[in-house]
């Protein structure tokens, strides 16, 4: 065979496989996204594990030598939620991330109760099946309330807290996780989201906006009842406590965030007497999502 004719069928194989790609993305997002979720954990170098606590299973990856890192997701995210920065840290932390109760791959159980005391609590029996007695311990706005609760509550398990965009206080917003209007019904509505989310928002294929849209439509109701656990729960607003945490903590804020301003960074800033305060430029509300390297970046320089 001539080698225009093996260049040929090579294209035509590359072609091929490229439309069956777009055909599986455009029928099957949910699929595809679980493929993009195993290759970023590969790279990452983490295992996706479950553990049983009280009857409920918290699946969760965990991977890295050294010292245990936990990183903690915000509202409607998941474990995912840290995998790109992950593989920037596993080299030099055991990484742990977990679904936090009522998101990711967690039960959406009726007779729980989802305050972020409750979140926190599970969050140190999680620690105590995994036999780990002293953390670094970060979380990303919902994520960092918990964080900070649970530093509250058990401040000798965590060695360094790392506080990201971090939710938990009453700044310049009446109503911390007010009940939501209404879900996202179309791919105009998800790209406003993204919107507000990111300062530089990331190409998305249609297919997974249409994904998330139909998510958003089944989760709503779920979700607004999680806002109200965390309203009418313990530990809901920080602003009293907050001055308590004597552990050596980072605040880390995107200066582009319009979910949770930076003045809440500002705030916490002043509260906690052991913080140091790092502003990144041109970043949203979830820097390990937009500007992953950058954020294990800033986590390993302040563990050391």
């Amino acid at each position: 065979m001539s080698g225009k004719k093996k260049l040929l069928i090579g294209v035509s194989g590359l072609i091929f496989l490229f439309v069956v790609v777009q055909l599986i993305a455009q029928f099957f997002p949910g699929f595809i996204l679980q493929v993009m979720y195993r290759y970023y954990a590969f790279q990452a170098n983490v295992e996706e594990r479950s553990i049983e606590i009280d009857g409920y299973e918290i699946p969760y990856y965990r991977g890295g030598e050294g010292p245990p890192l936990i990183l903690i997701h915000g509202f409607g995210d998941s474990k995912i939620s840290f995998l790109q920065s992950a593989k920037h840290l596993t080299s030099d932390y055991d990484v742990i991330m977990l679904d936090v109760p009522g998101f990711g791959d967690t039960e959406q159980k009726d007779g729980r109760i989802y305050s972020i005391r409750n979140q926190a609590e599970t969050l140190h029996a999680f620690l105590q099946k995994l036999e780990l007695d002293s953390v670094f311990l970060a979380g990303n706005s919902m994520g960092g309330h918990i964080s900070a609760a649970f530093t509250l509550m058990h401040p000798e398990q965590v060695r360094k807290l790392i506080l990201i965009n971090a939710a938990g206080l009453r700044v310049d917003d009446p109503v911390p996780y007010k009940p939501s209007e209404a879900p996202l019904r179309t791919v105009e509505d998800f790209d406003k989201s993204i919107g507000e989310m990111f300062k530089q928002k990331p190409w998305i294929p249609q297919a997974f906006k249409v994904h998330f849209v139909e998510n958003s439509m089944r989760n709503f109701s779920w979700l607004n009842r999680m806002r109200r656990d965390i309203r009418e729960g313990e530990d809901y607003i920080l602003n009293q406590r907050a001055k308590d945490i004597t552990t050596q903590t980072l605040i880390l804020w995107g200066d582009s965030d319009t979910v949770v301003s930076p003045a809440h960074a500002q705030v916490w800033s002043r509260l906690l007497p052991n913080s140091t305060l790092i502003i990144l430029d041109q970043t949203g509300h979830a820097p390990q999502y937009e500007r992953p390297e950058d954020t294990a970046r800033v986590l390993k320089s302040f563990l050391l």
